[in-house]
């Protein structure tokens, strides 16, 4: 553990390299969007806490996920007040100052995205839309809208022109829950929540995205969150619900059905999310905190380096919420729903 900044109703964290190599933290809390310089690793320097919407459907929990293309950030929420919708940040006044820009309004109207993900190499956002427009008519997981199995979608906004000004493409995947995705290159993968399965897109043109592949996991399981490895040939998934579900390996069959190569779990606590950089997997895994592992041969995960930034234990949906991993440099950070923000290197074997 390098540096910790305690924070409440935190959810997801992600990071930002500026152009002069300097890196910053991004996390969600209960005010609204948390703002680190990372430059004294052992004491993380708060550069702003911008507000955000606030109305949230459960006590004490704040859902915010946010991305960073070029030097600006883009967060969503399930909340619909002060700020809602995508809300955009600007980066360039970093390390002294953060500027908020607008907030944008997705292309069905609605305000609350339970995810957001970013291709940066080709500027395209994508949004996931809950369902059929009204809050009221949607189905709840554990406190939170996701939209029943058939109900949900995904909407991709081009950044190129103007990051202050995203432009609406298209809207995909429609009439399945969707719960998070994951964009690379050609390709998005989509974790389709109470819909108990998972696709993958092919986005070349992102106006008209073609169903590649979709395959299901077991009735009742929520399908969480997926990530592709660095090469392609394989993804990992989590299943948040029912407690305590391993996450698995899946190797990609092109246009078949992907292949279970492996699973893998701390304890007895539930993996919540997975990034990827190559084949190795930073995962935050709630009560266990936050893990690495080494998927070098898929078949065989081996944990590298894990760091509890919890005290409690067991399955619960509590603790270590999101990681991210700098690229090139072994250094993540942790978004505790309790404890706050956690800037961790990582040594391993």
């Amino acid at each position: 553990m390098l540096g910790k900044v305690a924070r409440t109703g935190v959810a997801g964290t992600w990071g930002y390299t500026a152009p002069d190599g300097k890196r910053y933290a991004i996390m969600g809390t209960a005010k609204g969007v948390l703002v680190l310089d990372l430059s004294n690793t052992a004491s993380p320097r708060v550069v702003d806490e911008i507000d955000g919407p606030t109305n949230t459907n459960s006590p004490d929990v704040y859902w915010r996920e946010m991305r960073v293309y070029g030097q600006h950030a883009y967060i969503v929420s399930e909340h619909t007040n002060v700020r809602a919708g995508i809300m955009i940040l600007d980066l360039s006044g970093l390390p002294n100052s953060v500027r908020f820009v607008r907030s944008v309004i997705a292309h069905d109207g609605e305000l609350p995205a339970h995810a957001v993900d970013i291709d940066t190499a080709r500027g395209l956002l994508y949004l996931q839309r809950f369902g059929n427009g009204h809050l009221h008519t949607q189905t709840m997981h554990m406190h939170h809208p996701v939209g029943g199995p058939n109900q949900g979608s995904i909407e991709i906004w081009d950044l190129k022109p103007d990051p202050e000004n995203p432009t609406y493409v298209s809207t995909f995947n429609k009439g399945k829950s969707v719960h998070d995705m994951t964009a690379v290159g050609n390709f998005a993968y989509v974790a389709e929540g109470t819909a108990a399965g998972y696709s993958i897109w092919n986005v070349e043109n992102p106006a008209a995205p073609t169903l590649v592949v979709r395959w299901s996991v077991e009735p009742g399981h929520f399908a969480h969150n997926i990530w592709p490895s660095g090469d392609g040939s394989f993804v990992v998934t989590t299943e948040e619900i029912p407690l305590g579900l391993p996450a698995r390996v899946w190797q990609l069959n092109g246009n078949a059905v992907p292949t279970l190569l492996s699973s893998f779990k701390i304890g007895t606590g539930t993996p919540h999310n997975v990034v990827m950089e190559g084949r190795t997997a930073y995962l935050s895994h709630y009560t266990e905190g936050a893990a690495v592992v080494d998927l070098s041969n898929p078949a065989v995960p081996r944990v590298v380096a894990r760091v509890d930034t919890s005290a409690l234990t067991g399955p619960d949906m509590a603790g270590c919420w999101g990681v991210y991993k700098f690229p090139g440099v072994p250094l993540m950070t942790c978004s505790d729903t309790q404890n706050g923000f956690h800037l961790i290197g990582i040594t391993g074997n």
